[in-house]
């Protein structure tokens, strides 16, 4: 079954840029999402989320990162509320390694990127490696199940205030036909698609980079969406985890 999200183009809408932050969220806690992370700039600000995956390993969206400056950036880990503090929560970038065919110019395919640690990340209640899904794993669209669930501290609205606690947003799944049918740009099936029946809460500037999780699962990427933020009938745009095990795989061994 799918989403009822009408093909309507009455707005005006950019569909340049990707994503940065949560429209509409509630509170989170790290304890329920040990996996998450803030990627951070040269001054400590956050600018995109990402998920940890071994004690040496993370992963992002390759638009979040340059490679050939990685020591410009920092991830903080184990925290509901971020801060610019430079304590043992913050971790040091040694690489990073964007997916070989990332295409910024077209529909941000392939937007991934993996980062290697200048030292190992310390586990504890709070800090934990994501699960991630089976090869090809495929969500199923359920209107009777809001399957995925969007966490970050995104913008809270176009133009809006970051917060610094932790949001979520549960979501329905859009199948990739109909979410190719609503927006200009092509969605492909290392695509997947994601929103709110009528709009109004949805991924927003600083999102990108972060988990869609699906029973605990990480199966999906925030890589872009239209502006302004979680406006209907336009889904948000996120790489699909499942078909990119083997680039994460080769680089970090990490497996499902």
């Amino acid at each position: 079954m799918s989403t009822a999200i009408p093909a309507s183009r009455s707005t005006i809408v950019d569909e340049s840029g990707p994503d940065r932050r949560i429209v509409n969220g509630t509170d989170a806690s790290i304890l329920d999402y040990p996996f998450m992370l803030s990627l951070r700039g040269s001054t400590g600000g956050h600018s995109c989320g990402g998920s940890i995956l071994s004690e040496l390993w993370a992963m992002t969206a390759a638009h979040c990162v340059s490679s050939t400056t990685p020591y410009l950036q920092t991830i903080q880990v184990g925290r509901t509320n971020i801060s610019r503090d430079v304590d043992d929560s913050v971790y040091g970038i040694a690489q990073v390694i964007p997916h070989p065919q990332y295409d910024s110019r077209n529909s941000h395919l392939n937007d991934i990127a993996l980062l290697k640690l200048q030292r190992p990340i310390v586990f504890s209640e709070s800090v934990q490696p994501v699960r991630l899904p089976a090869p090809m794993f495929e969500v199923e669209d359920d209107l009777d199940d809001l399957g995925v669930t969007l966490i970050g501290w995104g913008l809270l609205a176009t133009g809006g205030s970051a917060p610094a606690t932790l949001q979520r947003v549960d979501y329905y799944v859009v199948p990739n036909e109909e979410c190719n049918a609503i927006h200009t740009s092509t969605i492909y099936p290392s695509h997947i698609c994601a929103a709110i029946p009528g709009g109004g809460k949805g991924q927003c500037s600083g999102d990108s980079g972060g988990p869609l999780l699906h029973h605990g699962v990480q199966v999906g990427i925030v890589s872009w969406s239209i502006k302004p933020c979680a406006v209907a009938p336009y889904p948000g745009v996120l790489t699909k985890v499942s078909h990119h095990l083997e680039f994460i795989q080769q680089h970090t061994g990490v497996t499902y």
